[in-house]
């Protein structure tokens, strides 16, 4: 039989035990350090805006509070339209009062660097968006994510996915094969071959740099990407999988084949990738020989920059923390000494991300003119045609062509072959919308106004609609341009003054990760620019994000570049 004898505790543990149940089951607080408790609290509350109005007085009137312009089209065949809409403009001033406090108050300007550096330095911890690897090594959480997390193919992350949209964003097309498969039947029917070139992120390119047990010659993969490319090639979808040119680098010995404080490849393995897809180009297509001379010459430059994630950090510049980092870049010009610029006659289109644009967008901080379709073209010996945009590699670089065919319905008649460059990370988190190259879209009733070569102009006009801005600090990229829609135009100097209607301009929202006062306008607002064709600026400021407006009318418009004037008393 079994014990059932009943354990007696001496009398000394009973009241100890049934002391501790009555302190579990009630605390007793004391009315003065209630009242010590609550005062704490308050001035908690209190301080950062005392503070705020004490050294800015103006803050909290500033435009800054003012609700995001986030383009959008009103559904007016409901009833309910019009609470939907007063719903959506107050969630989104609700959101820019909390991050206007959290990023632009006095308080956190000055005090969070100094936390930021004492979690870095003494507590090895990072951010919501960087985690901190061996050895002065920087990593974007998103990329980390993407190769630990579940597989982007699997049922349970594409239905998880598809359910996160809310009132201020639309719900993301998680499955990138739709878009993939529509784009490659797209081109078909032009006689043009798809290449899909996914480029690893960081993790896993060099996973022994975060920590843990890797052997230093392998790559990593998020669990669904090897059945992803056997999908792709089985739907005869030409495929370039870039992971293998690094793990042949690391066999050879290279030591780093990606910047330590950054998210991008360095120039050497680049260049090497550069050098392998052109060989499947060439082994792949057939593009035209009749012209053998060499067209370009290579010059060896040295930039010294700071990383995108150690500036998501938030450190002060001087924390000494992660020092700058030096490379060699390879500037490619023309044997005539010309810069190389992308040639819209050539057979060789790529469409890209941050990873074409960073030796070649000055913007980015690595050099300019040394970027991934400069190589490419060195690569080939001929000319390369370049559509490409930091961010947004799921979509950006599928609207820019669609936009540009818009524009220039003839703009793919020379190209026997597409390259699609895009990070790995967005088959995880990238929203795969569909894009139609074949659409057309009547923008006369707009009147749109469009430049020509050698247009300069002063108006002034109003904002109809203008992009959605990111707050600094919380994209891995440090410069931002914004698509407005105005309209009301009064040109009030230049050629040909007088009264237009609607317009498409860009202009420059974030630069170096501060807003611009562009950054503050908002539709109904008056403003007064300095105009000049976009197509005069497009050679040095076409990589860095964009937010394009939804209007595919304005969208594929002939677009003028926006400098804000102030007027003179």
């Amino acid at each position: 039989m079994p014990d059932t004898r009943i354990i007696q505790l001496p009398k000394v543990e009973r009241e100890r035990v049934e002391q501790a149940r009555k302190e579990l089951s009630q605390t007793v607080v004391s009315r003065a350090v209630a009242r010590a408790l609550v005062m704490a609290f308050v001035v908690g509350l209190l301080l950062p805006h005392v503070a705020q109005l004490t050294l800015d007085p103006q803050f909290y009137l500033s435009a800054s509070f003012r609700s995001p312009s986030v383009p959008g089209t009103r559904d007016t065949t409901q009833w309910f339209a019009p609470l939907r809409a007063f719903n959506r403009t107050l969630l989104q001033k609700m959101q820019a009062f909390e991050n206007s406090l959290a990023d632009e108050s006095a308080i956190g300007k000055h005090v969070r660097p100094f936390v930021q550096r004492a979690m870095t330095e003494w507590l090895a911890a990072g951010n919501a968006q960087v985690e901190l690897g061996n050895s002065g090594w920087l990593f974007y959480r998103p990329d980390i994510d993407h190769v630990t997390g579940p597989g982007f193919l699997s049922t349970q992350h594409l239905n998880h996915r598809a359910s996160t949209g809310n009132t201020l964003e639309t719900t993301p097309y998680p499955d990138p094969r739709p878009a993939l498969f529509s784009l490659r039947d797209q081109l078909a029917d032009r006689n043009i071959t798809l290449i899909i070139m996914p480029t690893p992120v960081k993790p896993a390119a060099e996973p022994e740099r975060i920590g843990g047990r890797y052997e230093t010659h392998r790559s990593v993969t998020n669990r669904s990407y090897r059945h992803f490319l056997d999908e792709l090639n089985t739907a005869g979808i030409h495929v370039f999988d870039a992971t293998e040119s690094l793990t042949e680098m690391k066999h050879q010995g290279a030591e780093r084949l990606y910047l330590r404080t950054d998210t991008h490849w360095r120039p050497e393995t680049m260049t090497r990738v550069a050098t392998d897809l052109a060989r499947v180009i060439e082994a792949s297509v057939d593009l035209d020989t009749t012209e053998t001379n060499r067209r370009y010459q290579v010059t060896e430059e040295t930039v010294t920059n700071r990383g995108d994630t150690e500036a998501l950090l938030g450190l002060s510049s001087q924390s000494g923390l992660f020092p700058p980092e030096t490379v060699s870049i390879s500037r490619v010009e023309t044997t005539t000494g010309e810069e190389w610029v992308p040639d819209q006659t050539a057979e060789v289109l790529l469409l890209g991300d941050s990873f074409t644009n960073v030796y070649s967008t000055a913007a980015l901080g690595w050099g300019q003119g040394a970027g991934f379709a400069e190589q490419l073209s060195v690569a080939l010996d001929r000319p390369v045609d370049r559509l490409s945009q930091n961010d947004d590699g799921a979509g950006a670089p599928r609207r820019l062509l669609a936009a540009a065919l818009a524009r220039n319905p003839t703009r793919l008649s020379h190209t026997r072959v597409v390259i699609y460059q895009f990070a790995t990370r967005e088959l995880s988190q990238g929203n795969w919308h569909p894009v139609d190259l074949t659409s057309r879209v009547d923008s006369s009733a707009l009147a749109l106004w469009s430049p020509v070569a050698g247009d300069a102009t002063l108006i002034l006009a109003s904002v109809a609609a203008i992009g959605t801005v990111p707050r600094p600090g919380t994209v891995p990229y440090r410069d931002h341009i914004v698509a407005m829609h105005l309209t009301n135009i009064e040109q009030i100097a230049g050629p040909e003054a007088g009264t237009r209607r609607d317009a498409l301009v860009y202009a420059r929202s974030m630069i170096d990760n501060e807003l611009t006062e562009i950054a503050a306008y908002r539709r109904g607002d008056s403003i007064r620019l300095r105009l000049e064709p976009w197509a005069a600026v497009a050679p040095e400021l076409d990589g860095i994000t964009r937010a394009e407006l939804e209007d595919l009318a304005l969208i594929r418009a002939i677009p003028w570049w926006g400098t804000l004037e102030v007027a003179t008393p």
